[in-house]
């Protein structure tokens, strides 16, 4: 359903200094923001938007919003409206807000990482939003980071979230918002390393114990649980799988191999093929009859077979008025397809009720890498999770303990 047109859209900050307002895709520029004369357009311009109805007319010119501000102040020439960058300083607040729209467009695709750069511009926000650009340097940063370790973050995060610190500046001066020295000097702070300071490391990720994923599966709902096969049996990444369609899917020869489309690397021009063979290609099967370009895991049958689940369950008649209750104008309805946070909700309630420890859907591709890993080597671990890099597989797939000991035995003695 698709969202109702605000009756007053926001005025807000422009990194020029003005007031703008967005009105059906398109910015209008009122002036200086804080303005009085920012503020008398931004009536008027309201008071028409509302009067045709929620948008504007094809004919409206801005400049009538200047001829009416000039009768308002008894016929004192407005201040012209400019739509470039003035003198005024650039503070960090100017600066977050223009990487925010950036953000929106360069991340559309990776939610995580937007998520991560929003994250760091309300850091920033949070205690230097009135200070230059420019002046924020070193010790501002360390500052920030102090407080990081200070309010029991681990190191990866405060490291993380300087990363995020830097690619804004690093922005700002492609932007030419930001001398590249401020980006310069930022980058001059090392990251902490282990033993360093008080944060804490966050565990390393394991693979997830096969016992407690077989018992864990019955609570999810048939979706999901092929979701958990495929992964079990592919290794893939979570979002690859929830992300599937028929489509991408090629039958043609006696071997199955599915090819996203999205996936990590694609914005590399690389491929990522990824076979459905045994289990993987039985947990499959059910959910390709219907159109090629839908995804196959859809919340909404999910919801559809707990509803069949529970009226199957019924001991009494169920009423006339009880057959369909779903509201015609519900503000929420199920999404097309899963996203890795859905997923990631549905296996920590699964684990719940199945009575063992909680274990997240990233922990079954290490859980694969790790098998093969052992039984085929590094070389077959890298194919199958489609590492570029060697090195990756080593992190995802470290040698099993039982490999240790075996290599201990063979060990020279003395």
């Amino acid at each position: 359903m698709a969202r109702s047109k605000s009756e007053t859209p926001a005025l807000t900050y422009h990194i020029s200094g003005q007031a703008v307002v967005r009105i059906d895709g398109k910015d209008y520029y009122l002036g200086k923001h804080g303005s009085g004369e920012a503020l008398a357009r931004y009536a008027f311009l309201i008071a028409e938007y509302q009067r045709n109805g929620l948008s504007l007319p094809d004919s409206f010119d801005m400049r009538s919003l200047t001829a009416l501000v000039e009768s308002l102040t008894s016929g004192r020439p407005a201040n012209a409206i400019s739509t470039h960058q003035t003198d005024e300083p650039i503070l960090v607040k100017h600066l977050t807000a223009a990487y925010r729209d950036y953000v929106a467009t360069r991340y559309k695709n990776s939610q995580s990482e937007k998520s991560r750069c929003l994250q760091a511009c309300r850091i920033l926000e949070s205690e230097f939003a009135d200070i230059e650009a420019d002046k924020f340097g070193p010790r501002a940063l360390l500052k920030l980071r102090s407080a990081w370790v200070a309010d029991g973050r681990s190191r990866q995060y405060c490291n993380r979230t300087t990363n995020s610190v830097f690619k804004i500046f690093k922005w700002a001066v492609s932007a030419e918002l930001a001398d590249i020295t401020t980006h310069q000097r930022l980058k001059t702070v090392e990251p902490l390393r282990m033993g360093e300071s008080d944060a804490y490391d966050t565990d390393p990720v394991t693979p997830a114990n096969l016992d407690d994923v077989r018992k864990t599966i019955e609570y999810l709902p048939p979706q999901l649980r092929a979701v958990v096969r495929i992964q079990v049996a592919t290794g893939a990444r979570p979002s690859e799988i929830l992300m599937m369609t028929p489509a991408e899917i090629d039958r043609s020869g006696s071997e199955w191999i599915y090819r996203p489309k999205r996936h990590k690397n694609a914005n590399k021009k690389k491929t990522r093929s990824i076979p459905l063979l045994g289990d993987a290609r039985e947990a499959v099967i059910d959910y390709l009859n219907r159109d090629p370009n839908s995804y196959c895991f859809s919340p909404k049958e999910a919801i559809e077979y707990y509803n069949a689940q529970k009226r199957a369950a019924r001991k009494s008649k169920v009423q006339p008025s009880q057959r369909d209750r779903r509201k015609p104008d519900a503000k929420k309805r199920p999404r097309d397809h899963y996203d890795k946070y859905s997923y990631r909700q549905a296996i920590e309630r699964a684990c719940k009720k199945a009575g063992v420890p909680y274990w997240h859907p990233y922990r079954l591709r290490h859980l694969a890498g790790t098998f093969v890993r052992d039984l085929m080597g590094a070389e077959a671990a890298q194919a199958l999770l489609g590492h570029s890099h060697l090195n990756m597989t080593e992190h995802y797939a470290k040698l099993s303990e039982a490999k240790a000991i075996e290599a201990a035995k063979a060990a020279p003695k003395l």
